[in-house]
């Protein structure tokens, strides 16, 4: 896309990369790829706008929580990320798995190993060179639960990665793991220079939060806290037909959200990556700009504490989500950009199905809290982000569960200071959490969350939600080597779980960015902005 009509042309190759991932769910006749090859540095030719020029400015709706790809869980910082972490793999628009710092990739046919054959010269932004020893330690490293990386349980699924050469490495699982590929598509799954690494095996007090060194086109320049992270262009990068365009880029951190769409229109900044609803609809007729919106593969939810006794009994919970309106919520706070949930998961992911919703009904709700001993409901804390967005959200649900008699205090925080709270498991009553399935596929959407062992601290499943029956799908649903099974498996817990309400279940929210025409060849990845390729006219 060369021209300002490629953003338009974008917009419709998103929509049409839902649909496709949509029809991956329901093809039971479609198996996981096990090999794929890409071309060796493919030579591609120069372009006269591949020459590096220019800066563009994004606006976040908060500051980053950490550049270390192990270390962040937030899909904020995943804008920030991309433009300097590269994986062995990624996924594509369409959700397909494709090589990166991989040649090729084979997936054994029992599903416990997968082989890589490394790309050759590819440096660190430090000029380190990367191979498969550097894969084997970066690996290595991220799951050693003593370094306390807040991505080790992601890579739980591994049991030993072994260098077969300088460029082909072999990670094994401890058990037949039909989504491992997925998992080493997923951005957490990306590398950074040996040298880096050994700072910090050398000072335990070295912040890899604060020194990103990847692969990507951009290398780390700058971060001032509460002002901006600013990346700059790499010249040794290892795709010379992909290089950057643009000399550098600077995130803003504006949690404000009027704040943000008025610094878009009055050109202080280029991009807004998350662009209030009812403004993208006002917005949408500026000859100016350009305003994309779709479908995501986030959750929407709110999370209630388990373990205390008021949410013990799944009637409570149930009465809960019978206590929301979410269509209301989805028209007031998101000004129709949304999906009622019908399921954990967002409809791209694949694995997904639609289950039984809960629908408005107060009547019923106040008769399963009377049930279950609360006739005139209980008092709850709602901790939330402090975004504009997040704090509309709350507000939201703390009038519609005072409907039946729950009375919500609203305690709203950064995101790095909630993030922090629920991983420490302490204090947690109810949180909203807004769950991207970067994997794009059902593990990842449902074991961080539900899981028995992802319990904290230090793990996702905030609400100390444990089920066995859960736990054993789930389980069942990985070691499947079939493509069917393992969907079924999926599809039950997915049904139990709307029925053990450990959630209150709200909507799937849609993508939507705008951009000043003047910037071209942005392009949205599964929920992350893409700016690897970006250039300003």
């Amino acid at each position: 896309m060369k021209t300002r009509k490629g953003w338009i042309l974008l917009s419709v190759s998103l929509l049409v990369a839902a649909t496709t991932l949509m029809g991956c769910t329901s093809n039971s006749s479609q198996t996981p790829k096990t090999s794929v090859e890409a071309p060796e540095n493919a030579p591609q030719k120069e372009t006269a706008e591949a020459k590096r020029t220019g800066e563009i400015t994004v606006a976040l709706e908060a500051e980053a929580t950490s550049l270390d790809p192990w270390n962040s869980t937030d899909s904020n910082t995943l804008h920030i990320l991309s433009t300097m972490f590269e994986g062995l793999l990624t996924l594509d628009e369409d959700g397909e798995v494709i090589p990166v710092l991989a040649t090729d990739y084979k997936l054994s046919d029992d599903a416990t190993s997968l082989t890589f054959h490394l790309r050759k010269a590819v440096l660190f932004h430090d000029g380190t060179p990367f191979d498969a020893q550097v894969v084997k330690n970066n690996l290595d490293y991220v799951r050693n639960k003593e370094h306390g990386m807040a991505r080790a349980s992601f890579f739980g699924f591994i049991k030993e990665i072994t260098v077969v050469d300088p460029y082909t490495v072999t990670v094994t699982a401890n058990e037949p793991d039909s989504a491992m590929v997925a998992y080493m598509a997923h951005p957490s799954a990306s590398f950074k220079s040996q040298k880096e690494l050994q700072k910090k095996l050398d000072d335990p007090n070295y912040s890899l939060d604060r020194n990103p060194v990847g692969t990507g086109p951009y290398q780390f320049h700058e971060w001032k806290n509460g002002q901006y992270v600013k990346v700059t262009a790499f010249s040794d990068y290892w795709d010379k037909g992909k290089t950057a365009k643009l000399a550098s880029i600077q995130f803003k951190p504006v949690t404000e959200a009027s704040t943000r769409v008025n610094m878009l229109k009055a050109g202080e900044v280029d991009i807004v990556t998350s662009l209030p609803t009812l403004d993208a609809r006002n917005m949408g007729s500026d000859p100016s700009l350009d305003v994309y919106s779709g479908p995501s593969l986030n959750m929407l939810y709110v999370g209630m504490n388990t373990k205390l006794d008021k949410y013990k009994d799944k009637r409570v919970r149930q009465a809960m989500n019978y206590a929301m309106n979410k269509e209301q919520l989805i028209s007031q706070v998101a000004d129709g950009f949304g999906t009622a949930a019908d399921s954990p998961l967002s409809p791209l992911v694949k694995g997904y199905a639609k289950q039984q919703s809960y629908a408005y009904d107060v009547d019923k709700a106040k008769e399963l809290l009377k049930e279950a001993g609360y006739p005139n409901g209980f008092t709850a804390t709602l901790w939330t982000r402090n975004s504009t967005e997040f704090v509309a959200i709350a507000e939201n649900l703390k009038i519609q569960l005072q409907n039946v008699g729950i009375k919500v205090e609203v305690q709203a925080y950064e995101s790095g200071t909630l993030f922090e709270k629920l991983d420490a498991g302490e204090g947690t009553d109810l949180y909203i959490g807004r769950w991207g399935t970067g994997t794009a596929e059902a593990d990842w959407g449902l074991r961080p969350n539900f899981a028995s062992d992802r319990v904290p601290p230090n793990y996702n499943n905030s609400g100390f939600y444990m089920n066995k029956q859960v736990d054993q799908l789930l389980d069942d649903a990985l070691k499947a080597t079939n493509s069917d099974a393992a969907r079924q498996k999926y599809d039950e817990a997915q049904k139990v779980i709307m029925d053990e309400a450990p959630w209150i279940f709200l909507y799937v929210p849609d993508v939507v960015i705008a951009k000043q025409k003047t910037v071209s060849d942005v392009s949205v990845t599964l929920d992350t902005v893409r700016l690897n390729s970006a250039y300003k006219q």
